[in-house]
């Protein structure tokens, strides 16, 4: 491997800081009968690579929310090692890091040569964005996933494993069983309900959503209709349905991705000059805050009862997750975007597996025991009895956690060999199916682009959109005149920092994918 390359590669993550905004949370999981729970043999895990060799640490990244601080690693650790060392003569080091910090610590601990194995992929570090870096490793080398990920393989099938390849390499599995994502918003339906405010179940343009913020304002004068703080995340992309190439639609836009294939520039659409003069007027009308300097987690302000809504991905898991995390609030819920199965959604978590790993097949391997292995995925996924949860009472599968341990960006395991967690019941796993079978399907599933050739400019292109996002998000124009020139601004520099060039590249693959299917 080329050390300039990576290098040059771990230089591009670090530009990619990108807000919170939207992180609704993550899907849940669910359990299945009791004779697969806690298995852990070696015909589960594939491997059969026990030996008398001494156990290898295998590092793997649970990824928290800012500030966060879980006791007890060291005995959910221990209670992991009982399972795995005996299956596949592994130990772990659970590396806990805050969502906010993961580009960096990664980039850096790559850089500085500490201990990596299993990475986190997809919230701020998207696949497609990681693809040049060299960061990954190609799991077809040495029939990596083919010998050591049989449990996997079986899984997810040969179309949700398709998200994970690019150019012929398949540099991230899946995390998530249940794939289905709708789009919009969650919001307090308790204060919504007290001030007399009925809020639909669908919103389907910026100018209903402006509105019902309206009416929140008038109506609740002490909590923030909406909330974009930083800003450096594209919030029109949970609000309108298009599907997004690269982080904050850095390497382009499938505006009707069902019908119409061409890749074009999202900031220089008509959508997106709607967006720009309606965050212009939903902070004039005092809407939102409008101070990119106010660095708070929408989520924070949320459960504190100081913000209306949040922008976010939801499903099935996502709602248990949101209602687990604020019992004392009665959410409601309001879908912009219908349920999909797009790359953006089995992409949002993924696994891969880092490219200097000492053992990438012990990394393989631990992988495939969490997704063979309910009690492995319950451990990582909830702590342990009596010290994180307990089961809700006449239930054997549904759990009440505590508060002690929440890895709110963590997903792994198989949904339906493993616990439910409260609220949801037990007729959790008939509420998944349901939703994704509404689900449409992209016809681009399995699409992604590499960007292997375009390092220097995705980074130019993200120091771009980090500039102007924030200004744009938060309406920082004196009229709509200026709102339009600071878009014209934002899209003249885009242009030099190579935008079209990138588009065009990937409008070349996306053309031979579409022509190989």
């Amino acid at each position: 491997m080329m050390i300039g390359k990576k290098l040059i590669g771990v230089m591009v993550i670090l530009t990619m800081m990108i807000s919170l905004a939207a992180c609704g949370g993550q899907e849940t999981a669910s359990t299945g009968s009791d004779d697969t729970k806690g298995s852990s043999t070696n015909e589960q895990a594939g491997n059969g690579d026990v030996s008398d060799e001494e156990p290898y640490t295998v590092a793997i990244q649970v990824v928290t929310l800012p500030g966060t601080e879980f006791e007890g690693l060291e005995d959910r650790e221990a209670a992991i090692n009982a399972i795995i060392e005996p299956a596949i003569n592994c130990r772990v080091d659970i590396q806990e890091v805050w969502i906010s910090e993961l580009n960096q610590k990664t980039s850096m601990a790559a850089a500085g040569g500490e201990k990596l194995d299993i990475l986190h992929v997809g919230t701020v570090s998207p696949l497609s964005s990681m693809v040049g870096s060299e960061m990954l490793i190609d799991m077809k080398e040495d029939d990596l996933l083919k010998i050591h990920g049989q449990g996997i393989i079986e899984l997810f099938g040969e179309d949700l494993l398709a998200s994970g390849k690019v150019a012929g390499k398949q540099l991230a599995i899946p995390a998530k069983t249940y794939n289905a994502n709708a789009k919009g918003f969650y919001y307090n339906k308790s204060l919504a309900d007290a001030a007399g405010i009925t809020v639909p179940e669908k919103i389907e343009s910026l100018a209903e959503m402006t509105e019902l913020l309206v009416m929140v304002k008038d109506n609740i004068p002490d909590v923030m209709p909406f909330y974009t703080g930083e800003g450096t995340n594209n919030t029109l992309a949970w609000m309108a349905n298009y599907a997004s190439f690269g982080g904050n639609s850095s390497y382009g836009v499938l505006l009707d991705e069902q019908n119409n294939h061409n890749v074009t520039n999202l900031y220089a659409s008509d959508l997106y000059r709607e967006y720009a003069l309606t965050m212009y007027e939903w902070s004039s009308k005092g809407l939102q805050p409008g101070d990119p300097t106010d660095t708070g987690l929408p989520q924070d302000y949320f459960n504190a009862a100081k913000l209306f809504c949040v922008v976010a991905d939801f499903n099935e898991g996502v709602k248990t997750n949101i209602r687990a995390n604020n019992p004392e609030i009665e959410i409601g819920w309001v879908e912009m975007v219908a349920p999909k199965v797009t790359n953006a959604s089995v992409t949002e978590y993924m696994w891969g597996i880092y490219s200097d790993s000492v053992r990438p097949d012990k990394a393989m391997a631990f992988l495939n025991l969490l997704y063979t292995d309910a009690e492995l995925a319950n451990i990582l996924s909830y702590g342990l009895e009596g010290a994180n949860y307990s089961f809700v009472e006449g239930s054997d599968q549904v759990v009440q956690i505590n508060g002690t341990y929440l890895p709110t960006f963590y997903i792994g395991g198989d949904t339906e060999e493993m616990y439910i967690k409260s609220p949801a019941t037990d007729d959790y796993l008939e509420q998944c199916a349901a939703f994704e079978a509404t689900a449409t399907v992209s016809p681009i599933l399995g699409y992604v682009f590499d960007d292997s050739g375009f390092q220097t400019e995705s980074s130019v292109i993200t120091s771009t959109l980090q500039e102007y996002l924030p200004q744009i998000a938060n309406g920082m124009a004196d009229s709509e005149e200026d709102m339009l020139a600071l878009l014209d601004a934002f899209n003249d520099k885009l242009l030099s920092s190579g935008i079209d060039e990138v588009i065009e590249a990937n409008q070349t693959q996306l053309d031979a994918f579409l022509e190989g299917k």
